[in-house]
């Protein structure tokens, strides 16, 4: 598995270039930014697998992959958050009042269906599988407060802080920093109250994230000017966030203490938008997984489960893994069809009475 997880992994190195310092405006785009949530998209199956592999019989090297991947703990979903906070403060700072006037219909609304969609698959499955959950659990399981096996607590932390955004532009209005003051309060409110409900910690601790997401955004330009400033800039950047990420980790290994943990998390967003400054990074592998992540990232527990309860498949690792990779495949590309024929219906504008 080491040498499969290894070859996924590299395939970011397809078509990689070096950027040259008077191509670093753009170091941002989308392109850029997908394929490396298409990377942490292949860990992140990746650790769920391992999950599910509690009989299944491996050897040293697929020990090695597994601590590998769990080693990571909650900084494989930080890059999800920090571009999700950089993506939507990059986009009001574009489109302006009408793009935040949106952000109820066209992210929040949108992301709480397609995981309604998913979520019917899983509660239908509950009941195939003869799953022993509770009433109540099946009850908050539609708001994804509670899980039915499905990935619950990444939609609701994401919609909460969508909705945080969106109010914090119509507080603002046009003050674009007094804007990032209040959802940076807002993410602080939300992890106090994560915390106030005896949370796991995951549900709060890649909040940083996205909040450093909606600052780097408004901080870009400062960021672009100062790379442009000394062509050794970038590669300063470059190792100070590497060696900020391995201080505060080694540091919080010692002392469990959430505000290194949360430091480890910055330096971390650090490396790969450096990284970006530095390569041109993209190919068609990384982007497909990237524009697919949300539907694989919600539908990989699906032929996994199915998959769990036959012996001869979960017996051999290789088999159990590669069907479950193409399952899920398949299961994003048919969801992600599904969806864009529903979303179409609900988008098409109403016909005007005359």
């Amino acid at each position: 598995m080491i040498i499969i997880l290894g070859l996924l992994i590299l395939t970011v190195f397809i078509k990689i270039r070096y950027r040259k310092i008077d191509e670093i405006d753009n170091f941002l785009d989308k392109d850029y930014t997908t394929s490396i949530i298409g990377v942490f998209a292949v860990i992140i199956f990746f650790s769920h697998f391992f999950g599910y592999t509690d009989h299944t019989p491996m050897n040293k090297l697929d020990e090695i992959a597994k601590l590998l991947t769990s080693s990571l703990g909650q900084l494989m979903v930080v890059p999800f958050m920090f571009f999700s906070g950089y993506g939507i403060f990059e986009q009001y700072q574009k489109k302006g009042e009408s793009y935040a006037n949106n952000l109820p219909k066209n992210r929040i609304f949108k992301v709480y269906l397609m995981f309604f969609i998913a979520w019917i698959v899983y509660f239908a499955l509950s009941f195939i599988l003869k799953a022993n959950y509770s009433l109540e659990r099946y009850i908050w399981s539609p708001i994804a407060i509670t899980s039915i096996g499905n990935s619950n607590w990444y939609v609701v932390v994401i919609l909460v802080l969508y909705l945080s955004t969106y109010l914090s532009l119509k507080i603002a209005g046009e003050s674009k920093p007094f804007a990032l003051i209040i959802n940076i309060i807002l993410c602080l409110m939300l992890i106090f109250i994560f915390l106030y409900f005896n949370m796991g910690d995951f549900w709060w601790d890649s909040i940083p994230a996205y909040a450093f997401g909606l600052i780097y955004s408004y901080i870009k330009p400062h960021v672009i000017c100062f790379c442009k400033k000394h062509k050794l800039n970038r590669y300063i950047l470059f190792v100070i966030s590497i060696g900020l990420t391995v201080l505060f980790g080694l540091l919080n290994n010692s002392v469990n203490n959430p505000f290194l943990y949360e430091g480890m998390v910055i330096s971390f967003c650090l490396i790969f938008t450096c990284l970006l400054s530095l390569f041109h990074v993209g190919n068609k592998i990384v982007l497909t997984l990237g524009k697919y992540c949300f539907w694989i990232f919600i539908l990989q527990r699906i032929p996994m489960r199915i998959l769990y309860q036959f012996n001869p498949i979960t017996n051999n690792i290789y088999l159990f893994f590669f069907l479950s990779a193409i399952l899920t495949a398949a299961l994003a590309l048919g969801f992600d069809k599904l969806f864009t024929l529903i979303w179409s219906l609900i988008s098409k504008p109403k016909l005007k009475k005359t």
